[in-house]
């Protein structure tokens, strides 16, 4: 009976082993899966925990001129509206971020209290020739705007212009009611940020080896770039030590505006053939699509 039973009992032995080996094997495959559920889950966290900070609305044009849309992004809302044929080189008001200031014509308009969809409500503030980029100068009823690439200020009450500097590269922002920052190319080539100060008709070095200045809507913080490394921006506190940069994986990063807070940056990563406007984070560089295949000639964001 010993040998007549012996093979049975070996074999169910080896089977009992093929079941407990299995059973490990499942365990193992649960754990794994948990491990990677755990992983994506935290991935998906931290992604979303990156942006948690985002407030306020975006503004951007996609192209040159008016026939391109202007395309808005609401954050709170997560919601993205598209305007068309209406105006270009539009930018929030720095005194009222209910109000715009936009070119249509020729001509410079304030935009009052618009709703996304409804701009009707305009107010003529110059007439020129060639006018672009204009912007209201912080706590001031003046504006600036550029003028066959002459950076221009203009008072609104006694209707008066000065002409600041000859811009031969794009971009420039207000630091204050006095002082507005653009780029200049020195003898040797170099690029500066320059100050120009309203009140004595002064201009002055305010960075050296620097270019494409852009504050946030606060005026808190400044971001640009240095040399001809165009793929990198910094960011720092205009008042204090904050001083942080971004790099991305691109051509180059521009336009692009800081965050109030500091802590993000917006831009256009622009590559050979295309462009994307995306969302940095400042402190991790994590890196949020919000436009793809859009490359803005202008951009801002109020908070």
């Amino acid at each position: 009976m010993q040998d007549k039973f012996g093979p049975i009992d070996k074999y169910c032995k080896h089977g009992k082993d093929v079941i407990a080996i299995k059973k490990k094997i499942s365990i193992f495959v649960i754990i794994l899966m948990s491990i990677i559920i755990f992983i994506v889950l935290l991935s998906v966290f931290q992604y979303y925990k990156s942006f948690y900070g985002l407030k306020g609305e975006i503004m951007l044009m996609e192209g040159e001129a008016p026939s391109f849309p202007v395309l808005i992004y609401d954050i709170k809302n997560n919601k993205k509206y598209e305007i068309r044929n209406i105006f270009y080189d539009v930018q929030y008001d720095a005194n009222n971020g209910n109000n715009l200031i936009a070119v249509i014509n020729n001509e410079i308009y304030k935009i009052n209290e618009y709703q996304r969809t409804d701009f009707a409500n305009r107010q003529l503030l110059y007439t020129g020739e060639n006018v672009r980029y204009p912007k209201f100068v912080p706590d001031k009823n003046a504006i600036s705007f550029t003028q066959k690439d002459k950076l221009t200020y203009y008072d609104l009450d006694a209707k008066k212009s000065i002409v600041i500097a000859k811009l031969l590269l794009p971009g420039y922002d207000w630091l204050d009611s006095d002082t507005v920052l653009f780029t200049e190319v020195d003898s040797s080539g170099s690029l500066n940020i320059m100050a120009y100060k309203i009140s004595n008709n002064k201009t002055y070095v305010f960075k050296k080896d620097a270019s494409y200045p852009s504050l946030s809507y606060n005026k808190k913080f400044l971001a640009y770039q240095r040399g001809n490394v165009r793929n990198v921006v910094y960011i720092e506190e205009i008042n204090g030590s904050h001083r942080k940069s971004v790099r991305v994986n691109s051509i180059g990063l521009l336009p692009y505006k800081p965050s109030s807070d500091g802590n993000y940056l917006i831009g256009a990563m622009y590559y050979a053939g295309h462009a994307d406007v995306v969302i940095i984070n400042v402190t991790n560089n994590k890196i949020r699509k919000i436009f793809p295949g859009i490359f803005p000639s202008v951009l801002d964001w109020k908070e």
